[in-house]
C-alpha cells in the first residue's frame, strides 16, 4: 500500500515566495561554506521547487546524488542545521499518525543569522560553565593547599619547641629537607596532557616528549582542512605518525633518504591522508601523488 504523506503541511514551513529569491540566498550560503556541505545543500535545493524551499528526501537519496557516504550526508546535514542554513523537521504519516522522514527547510538570511548566533550564545554560555567548574576546583585546591600549609607550620614550630636546646642539629635537619626538594624538582616528571593517552604510548619510544607534542599540533592543525569526525581524525594521525616511523626506519637501516624536517613530512603525508578521509570515507585509502595534485587543483 502506497504512504502519502500530506503536502499542504509543507507549505507552513516555505520561506521564499520565489525560486529566484531561494536561489539567491542559496548562493550567498554556498560562498561560506566548504564543498561537501555546497553539494549537500544544493541537492536539497534542487528538490525544492515544488514547495519552494521545503523539500522531503531520505539520506539514502542524498548520499548517492552526491556520492558519497551516508554517514558523512548525517554529518553535513548536522552542520548545516547547527549552522542555520537549514531547519529539519519531521512530517506525520497520514494514517498510521508516527514520524515519516524528515523534510528539510533552506532558512532566509536573517534566519540563518539569528540561529547561529543563538548557537554562539550558547556556546560562550557552556564556556563559561565550564570556567566556572574550573574557578570552584581551584579554589578547593587552593583550600586544601593552605590547610596543608598550616599543618607544615604547626610541624614546624613543633620541632623548633622540641630541638631549641639542640640548634645544630635542627639546622641540619632543614638543610637536609631542602635538599631533598631540590632533588625532587630535578627529577620532576608530569604527565602528557595534550597528546591522547593511546597515541602517546605508541609513538613515545620513538619522539621525546615535545617532539611528539609538536607532531601532534602539526598533525591537528593540518587536518583542520578536511570534513573528519573525532574517530577518523584520530586514526588519520597515528596513520601519519605510523609513515613517519616508517620513513625514518629506513633511513637508519641504510634503505631510503633522510628526513630532514619531521613535521614537514608529517604535514605532507596527512595532506594525502585527509584527503582520502574526506572524500573517500576512508583514511587508509591508496591516491597518488599525481591522482591528489589533480584533485586538489
Amino acid at each position: 500500500m502506497t504512504t502519502h504523506y500530506t503536502l499542504v503541511h509543507f507549505t507552513d514551513y516555505q520561506n521564499f515566495d520565489s525560486i529566484q529569491e531561494m536561489d539567491a540566498t542559496v548562493r550567498q550560503f554556498n560562498a561560506r561554506i566548504s564543498k561537501p556541505h555546497y553539494e549537500t545543500l544544493n541537492v536539497l535545493k534542487q528538490h525544492s521547487c515544488k514547495v519552494i524551499g521545503v523539500s522531503h528526501l531520505k539520506v539514502a537519496t542524498i548520499a548517492n546524488a552526491v556520492g558519497r557516504s551516508t554517514r558523512a550526508i548525517h554529518r553535513h546535514l548536522k552542520y548545516l542545521a547547527d549552522n542555520g542554513f537549514i531547519t529539519v523537521a519531521n512530517t506525520s504519516r497520514k494514517k498510521s499518525g508516527g514520524k515519516g522522514a524528515n523534510i528539510y527547510i533552506i532558512n532566509r538570511i536573517d534566519q540563518q543569522k539569528a540561529i547561529q548566533k543563538k548557537h554562539v550564545s550558547y556556546r560562550k554560555a557552556s564556556h563559561r560553565n565550564t570556567v566556572k567548574t574550573a574557578v570552584k576546583r581551584q579554589q578547593q585546591q587552593a583550600f586544601e593547599y593552605i590547610k596543608v600549609k598550616k599543618q607544615t607550620m604547626y610541624s614546624l614550630k613543633l620541632l623548633n619547641s622540641l630541638f631549641s636546646s639542640t640548634g645544630r642539629k635542627y639546622k641540619h635537619m632543614q638543610k637536609k629537607m631542602r635538599l631533598t626538594r631540590i632533588d625532587n624538582i630535578k627529577n620532576a616528571t608530569f604527565a602528557n596532557r595534550i597528546v591522547p593517552e593511546g597515541i602517546y604510548h605508541q609513538f613515545i619510544p620513538f619522539f621525546s616528549d615535545a617532539q611528539l607534542t609538536a607532531l601532534y599540533k602539526t598533525a591537528v592543525n593540518c587536518l583542520a582542512t578536511f570534513d573528519l569526525d573525532a574517530i577518523q581524525q584520530n586514526d588519520a594521525i597515528t596513520y601519519g605518525l605510523e609513515s613517519l616511523v616508517k620513513a625514518l626506519r629506513r633511513y637508519h637501516r641504510g634503505e631510503g633518504e633522510p628526513v630532514y624536517n619531521l613535521y614537514a613530512y608529517l604535514n605532507r603525508t596527512l595532506l594525502h591522508i585527509g584527503f582520502n578521509g574526506e572524500f573517500y570515507d576512508d583514511v587508509y585509502a591508496y591516491t597518488n601523488a599525481a591522482d591528489f595534485r589533480t584533485a586538489m587543483a
